[in-house]
């Protein structure tokens, strides 16, 4: 589904009071509860509203799950870690 779609669909959602499409809790309800209608983000790298179980919770906290899978392996091929060194 397209950007635009995907993001109109998830604000009426919000305005509906349903929860957010891609919410992890239909899936695997141990690791989210389901999220509250109209909690989402937008993803910084993609553009996609999406639900705030599937946000990376580190220091790319801006990007969803799939974005972060992305960044991760690119990090892994260049060789420099992910985490800043604190």
């Amino acid at each position: 589904m397209n950007r635009q779609m995907w993001n109109f669909i998830q604000r009426s959602r919000g305005v509906l009071q349903i929860k957010p499409l891609g919410c992890l809790s239909n899936h695997s309800p141990s690791f989210c509860s389901g999220c509250e209608p109209g909690q989402y983000y937008e993803c910084q790298s993609c553009g996609y509203l999406q639900p705030w179980c599937k946000g990376a919770a580190d220091d790319y906290f801006e990007l969803c799950d799939h974005c972060w899978g992305l960044a991760e392996q690119m990090h892994n091929v260049i060789k420099i870690p992910m985490e800043s060194e604190k």
